[in-house]
């Protein structure tokens, strides 16, 4: 009999699957999760524009039609969710549902479902806004902005700490009920909205991060008009007077321009104008330089919150990073090893931040299972287009450049010049010279960590010194020396080999 592989412990001690479900003002979505608990990945992303927020009837409830659209696609989700084995599911319900004067009869119906409704505040909202932000990039300091079909949401964060919190009537949807189509008057409207808040106030935050479909459809054109070399939004930056422009641009063109932007959403289409007015006023009214798109919001902030301290305190690039080395390297705690090998030699001059050059090395084999001409290529498009957090445009190219060079080696045709455009010169530099470091550590001693236990790379006032032990001497074959040359030669010193007892 042959025996079968273990799996992985790093797969084996995932978090079960988790799922929420937003019932919002304009969408109804279904995202199920899995990964790590602090890197939370969507394997399931299902959502359909039901509209529950764009019409109230005369008396303040629901329209009967969005209503009928919302049971429908929450039937479909519980069909989904019993195929998947029923993972714990969070649903939440938001503007619509709670200012809604047969919200409770809603709630009803959808628990009549299988479901277990949390209809909750606006404030509440701001607060899950943020935590799905800070889930995603720790650091954030400025002011989350979170746009939903009824209404804006607005907090303050800095460095994981959330304070100053707003929930404003001004979703587009919202907006459109009580000015219908008229953009000057929704103008307005948003306007005397922030003028009753001290969070949009001048001058307090120079950075907004956005959440919300709408204000990420803007995002995307805007990267459409730049023909951005990236497709990534999370943590798309942009300066607050180009999106300004693009907002400008969104509010004055007819629905069938609008219906000709790839990517867009017709069921959108109406409401993006209103979406668009209300991001210029909130930027104008906070006179804020930067923005950003965050991919974070209310669902991962439910995610965040019913982690411990200790998960919180974790890293969710490394983690994100860890969890594909689990997947698709033949030996997941190889990079650690190669990380360790290498390591010494940027003692003096780092080519990257230690966790951005810890989450190249954890990744150094992701393209193992691929065919030798192609893995280059495969790891460079992983490290560019997969799910992670923490990270920014540049950190994510210079990582994708260290992975080409470590499978493809220094002469290989550049798989993107435009991406790779991101960096300046002495980055490319670096990330060429760290990949050319894992290329020769993986070849040392392919998928075998343990032999990298005493190994070592670093630089001498006159030389690029290998050490290692003596009785490695033998894996110091023809190839691993090739590769050895190849970085010292790119270092612009000689190698220097020294083995010890």
């Amino acid at each position: 009999m042959v025996a079968r592989r273990k799996e992985p412990a790093a797969i084996a001690a995932l978090p079960p699957r988790r799922a929420v479900i937003d019932i919002g003002s304009n969408s109804v979505r279904l995202v199920i999760f899995d990964g790590p608990a602090r890197a939370p990945m969507a394997i399931c992303n299902e959502k359909a524009l039901c509209g529950l927020g764009r019409t109230f009837n005369d008396d303040g409830s629901l329209d009967s039609v969005a209503v009928a659209d919302a049971m429908s696609t929450l039937r479909r989700f519980r069909m989904i969710l019993d195929a998947y084995g029923s993972p714990h599911t969070a649903t939440i319900a938001t503007a619509a549902v709670r200012d809604a004067k047969d919200g409770e009869s809603f709630v009803q119906g959808v628990e009549a479902l299988g479901y277990q409704v949390e209809v909750i505040s606006g404030a509440e909202e701001a607060q899950l806004a943020a935590l799905g932000v800070l889930s995603l990039e720790p650091t954030a300091k400025g002011l989350v902005g979170d746009m939903g079909g009824g209404s804006l949401e607005l907090v303050s964060v800095d460095a994981g700490v959330q304070d100053d919190a707003a929930s404003l009537p001004i979703g587009p949807l919202a907006v459109t009920r009580v000015v219908g189509g008229d953009q000057s008057k929704a103008r307005g409207f948003i306007e005397s909205e922030f003028a009753k808040v001290d969070v949009a106030k001048a001058d307090r935050f120079e950075s907004l991060f956005m959440v919300g479909g709408a204000w990420r459809s803007i995002a995307r054109i805007h990267m459409n008009l730049k023909q951005y070399p990236l497709s990534v939004l999370h943590h798309y930056e942009m300066s607050a007077g180009s999106v300004i422009e693009v907002c400008d641009l969104v509010a004055r063109q007819s629905r069938r321009s609008l219906e000709e932007i790839p990517g867009i959403s017709r069921k959108r289409i109406d409401t993006l104008p209103f979406a668009a007015v209300g991001l210029k006023a909130l930027l104008i009214a906070m006179k804020a330089k930067r923005v950003f798109v965050s991919a974070g919001g209310v669902r991962e902030g439910l995610l965040y919150r019913a982690l411990s301290d200790e998960d919180r305190n974790k890293d969710p690039l490394i983690e994100a990073c860890r969890f594909f080395a689990a997947r698709f390297s033949p030996e997941p705690s190889f990079g650690a090893s190669a990380l360790r090998v290498i390591k010494p030699l940027f003692a003096d001059h780092p080519p990257a931040p230690a966790r951005i050059l810890e989450a190249a090395a954890e990744l150094c084999d992701i393209a193992a299972f691929f065919h030798p001409d192609l893995r280059g290529r495969q790891a460079f498009d992983t490290a560019l287009s997969a799910p992670l957090a923490g990270v920014t445009h540049e950190e994510r190219v210079w990582i994708a450049l260290v992975l080409f060079t470590r499978y493809s080696g220094r002469n290989a045709v550049l798989p993107d010049e435009r991406a790779i455009s991101l960096l300046d010169w002495d980055r490319q530099q670096g990330a060429i010279q760290a990949g050319l470091a894992l290329r020769f550590a993986a070849t040392l001693a392919p998928k075998t960590p343990a032999l990298l236990k005493r190994c070592r790379l670093q630089l001498s006032e006159t030389a690029l010194v290998f050490s290692a032990p003596a009785a490695l001497e033998p894996l110091l074959g023809e190839s691993p020396r090739k590769r050895l040359d190849a970085l010292a030669s790119f270092i612009g010193r000689p190698a220097e080999i020294v083995f010890a007892d």
